[in-house]
């Protein structure tokens, strides 16, 4: 046992002398304080903040216009017609009468609806007249349709004759009309109705169309 104390102080000494770590942990530092920013100064000047675009707006010009339909009159017309060798013929008297109109499909010239009207000329005068035609119009007229004018080389005085005058027309759709009646290109009479009345069975026959008879 005194042969092991001396081992054991010097075992000791040797301990107190050693750091007891294996890896020294770093020394402890105090940390640095976050920086702070400068506070916001307050003045009395408004602060104006600059919007992201400008836009500039120009108002519409909007224009106004009216829309001006015809309207269809009666204009009943007179003329004294002059022949070459200078003289005069009795002014020309004529009555045009619409018996009424009927509506039917037209495939022979490619149409769909079209409008048939059927109208009587009479010449009430003492004079002869030549190349009478009576050309039909219609408001909403679409395609010009053949038979749309109907002439007759001859119409005697108190002679008459019933045309059938075909236009184009929209389907299902009540159509003002207008039919002028000329003697060699001058026109005698123009007659109109806003809305022709159906004829039904009372339309003349095939055999009555464009043939010349006397005034009844």
């Amino acid at each position: 046992m005194k042969r092991l104390f001396p081992i054991f102080l010097f075992a000791a000494l040797v301990l107190a002398g050693c750091d007891a770590w294996v890896i020294r942990p770093a020394p402890y530092q105090i940390p640095t304080p976050f920086s702070t920013r400068t506070p916001a100064i307050y003045s009395p000047t408004p602060i104006i903040l600059a919007p992201p675009f400008t836009a500039t707006f120009t108002p519409a010009v909007t224009t106004t216009s009216q829309i001006v339909s015809p309207t269809f009159t009666d204009t009943p017309v007179a003329p004294t017609i002059t022949t070459p060798d200078g003289s005069q013929t009795p002014p020309v008297q004529i009555s045009v009468s619409i018996l009424g109109c009927n509506t039917s499909i037209d495939i022979t010239h490619g149409m769909g609806e079209v409008t048939n009207a059927y109208a009587t000329i009479q010449n009430l005068g003492t004079a002869d007249l030549q190349n009478v035609c009576a050309t039909l119009h219609a408001l909403d007229e679409g395609r010009p349709h053949p038979d749309k004018t109907q002439c007759t080389p001859s119409l005697p005085a108190k002679y008459q004759v019933t045309q059938k005058l075909t236009v184009d027309t929209t389907y299902k759709k009540d159509t003002p009309i207008q039919i002028d009646v000329t003697s060699n290109d001058l026109l005698l009479q123009r007659v109109g109705q806003d809305s022709c009345t159906d004829i039904g069975v009372f339309a003349p026959g095939i055999d009555d169309l464009g043939v010349v008879k006397p005034i009844p």
